[in-house]
């Protein structure tokens, strides 16, 4: 037989493992990362959109440019996971990555 003060604390200890994965479920929800520009070149637009849509939306940076070395913090709709990225360079080129799943990463690197 299982003492009492054990089986509180077990039932415990099963609480909080619960509420522990709670959050990290609501987390694992969250689209949200930081577009990291390591190209050497200048990024004159950025568009991501959900990977179920058609079209690329607006472009994220407008009047703006996105230099390498530096970084825009992209904010997506709570449970918008798989996306689809997509930059032009100051020379026209644009480079794209498509079924990426924002809410697995807090960082996304584009390099040449």
């Amino acid at each position: 037989m299982i003492p009492r003060a054990m089986m509180t604390t077990a039932v415990l200890a099963c609480s909080l493992a619960l509420l522990g994965s709670g959050g990290a479920s609501a987390q694992s929800n969250n689209p949200d990362f930081r577009l990291n520009n390591r190209t050497g070149s200048t990024i004159n637009e950025v568009y991501v959109s959900s990977s179920a849509r058609a079209n690329w939306g607006r472009d994220l940076l407008g009047d703006n440019t996105l230099p390498s070395g530096q970084s825009l913090n992209v904010v997506l709709p709570a449970g918008q996971c798989m996306n689809d990225i997509r930059v032009v360079y100051a020379n026209g080129a644009a480079q794209e990555r498509r079924q990426v799943n924002t809410c697995g990463i807090t960082d996304f690197n584009f390099t040449r």
